[in-house]
């Protein structure tokens, strides 16, 4: 790997005032919440997530995931893109798409979290 791995995570600067967005708007209680379901949104739907421009941090990894959860998930569903970059790097460009994705939901009417857990139910059969 040609990039040293991150300390502080976060969102490009546009993401990153989307997700302030859903949490003023009461759709995750904490950022770090909206955070995670961004990344496993992303890695559910098959996200191949580009780079991040300008990156706003607002978080440090090991309070993100501790247990490296996250870390072990996107080495073991995405092996072919780290190739090019490292584990929390690839989080946060996932985190970015799905931050995203769950926002464009929310301002045309609403996120439908059934739905998109019936989406990931049908794609794991």
């Amino acid at each position: 790997m040609s990039q040293q791995e991150i300390v502080n995570i976060g969102l490009s600067e546009a993401g990153n005032d989307k997700l302030d967005d859903l949490k003023e708007n009461g759709i995750f209680a904490e950022k770090m919440d909206g955070y995670r379901f961004a990344v496993a949104l992303a890695l559910a739907q098959g996200a191949i997530a580009p780079e991040i421009g300008k990156r706003s941090t607002f978080l440090n990894v090991g309070s993100l995931d501790p247990d490296q959860t996250l870390r072990r998930a996107v080495e073991t569903l995405m092996p072919e893109q780290l190739t090019e970059t490292t584990p929390y790097r690839l989080i946060e460009r996932l985190a970015d798409w799905g931050v995203n994705d769950l926002h464009a939901q929310a301002k045309s009417g609403g996120i439908d979290f059934v739905r998109l857990f019936d989406q990931v139910a049908e794609k794991a059969v």
